[in-house]
């Protein structure tokens, strides 16, 4: 049950549960097999039914405990029925890492259609608020509380270069709204986490070198990418995923007493560019 970038297996988070959503590829695919590997029992939630089945069964053949949901963040009941299934199964929820969304690399907001709007910022933002009301709602039950890790990007922050407004627009949402229930959560003991890994090489950035993004949408790029990655490509100067990883592991392992806000990482090259903004 130990992933390839992961050496011994360990048992940090023996007895504890996690809910991933997008757990079937990229970085929620990450976090669940790091997860499982450490000893949580998880519930990995996704709408690609077969690669979750696929990514679920070979967790489970590494020894993992694992709940494989098909379903989508932006339905209301769907929501509240993975969150209910998962209690059922094991009785609680210490974890819950909001990884499910979507990329946008729009155009200028003049020609941004409303379609690509709601697209975004129903998984990116709206799909959050329903995963950590639901989250607060079993977690404020525990009198150990638990963790939300939100996971957002160099976005929440900055806008690195021109167009793709509706994904910086649900980042920076996602954060705010992040910031406020940090707030309700800290007399309960639920700790969140807004982690913002940027350019992480996933297959959501392998295909912006085909100029494309979200299956075959055109990507808007101009003033976006730095020198190295024109040159390079994008997907070849990214981050590995094994870092979003292990940092959301070390989130995870936190006691209630330790806050952290946010954590930020991101390809050294970018340091010109994000510097310590985000």
């Amino acid at each position: 049950m130990v992933p390839d970038y992961l050496p011994t297996p360990g048992t940090a988070l023996e007895g504890r549960v996690a809910l991933i959503t997008g757990a079937a590829s990229g970085i929620g695919e990450a976090v669940a097999r790091i997860y499982a590997a450490n000893g949580a029992k998880v519930a990995m939630i996704d709408i690609d039914t077969p690669r979750l089945d696929e990514v679920a069964a070979d967790i489970t053949e590494r020894g993992g405990d694992i709940l494989a949901i098909t379903a989508t963040v932006v339905d209301e009941e769907q929501v509240r029925a993975f969150f209910a299934e998962t209690v059922a199964r094991w009785g609680r929820i210490d974890l819950v890492v909001n990884s499910a969304g979507r990329d946008s690399l729009a155009p200028p907001i003049t020609q941004v259609t409303l379609e690509e709007w709601y697209k975004t910022i129903e998984p990116n933002l709206t799909g959050v608020f329903l995963c950590c009301r639901e989250a607060f709602l079993v977690m404020e039950q525990q009198s150990w509380g638990g963790r939300i890790i939100n996971m957002g990007s160099s976005s929440t922050k900055v806008a690195s270069g021109p167009g793709h407004s509706p994904y910086r627009a649900s980042k920076h949402g996602m954060l705010g709204l992040s910031k406020n229930i940090l707030i309700e959560g800290m007399e309960k003991n639920i700790g969140v986490t807004v982690l913002n890994p940027s350019h992480v090489r996933t297959p959501m950035t392998e295909i912006i070198d085909k100029g494309l993004y979200d299956g075959d949408l055109p990507a808007y790029t101009d003033g976006w990418l730095d020198e190295k990655e024109i040159a390079e490509g994008l997907s070849a100067t990214c981050i590995d995923v094994s870092n979003v990883a292990e940092a959301a592991l070390y989130i995870a392992t936190r006691t209630p007493d330790v806050t952290i806000p946010t954590f930020s990482l991101y390809p050294t090259h970018k340091v010109l560019r994000y510097g310590m903004e985000v």
